[in-house]
């Protein structure tokens, strides 16, 4: 089973989450919905505002091996930093396998609702066809 969970405040990694949701056939949720039983494969995603949100961080470090098989991580940011070193840092805590590939989309500017521009739905594609395999 596939799974996605995400943090967001201002709604740009929920559009990325909800996309990979369209693309895998699988229903995007917050950070706040419990996982299924079984997960062989988690994407899990936030967004960079500074640091990494705390409830995104909680969450990965609770994350029980037993029940999820691999977690790949993908992000969005305004800027050129991503959360990928934190939420590594919180995955390893855990004891889950983290998946090699990952994906961190820049260029977002807060609260803008904006469409993913090309080279961002190209980058998601990309990240999509790696990790369903």
């Amino acid at each position: 089973m596939v799974a996605i969970r995400y943090c967001s405040k201002s709604g740009n990694t929920k559009k990325v989450a909800d996309l990979l949701g369209e693309k895998l056939g699988v229903k995007a949720d917050s950070v706040e919905e419990p996982l299924p039983a079984k997960v062989d494969k988690l994407y899990l995603g936030g967004a960079v505002h500074g640091k990494m949100y705390a409830e995104l961080k909680d969450f990965a470090a609770q994350l029980d091996p037993q029940q999820v098989g691999e977690v790949y991580m993908f992000g969005t940011s305004g800027g050129v930093f991503s959360i990928k070193r934190e939420l590594t840092a919180a995955l390893k805590e855990s004891g889950v396998k983290i998946g090699k590939e990952s994906m961190f989309l820049h260029g977002f500017a807060p609260k803008i609702k904006a469409e993913l521009n090309d080279s961002q739905l190209e980058e998601v594609d990309k990240f999509v066809s790696a990790t369903s395999k």
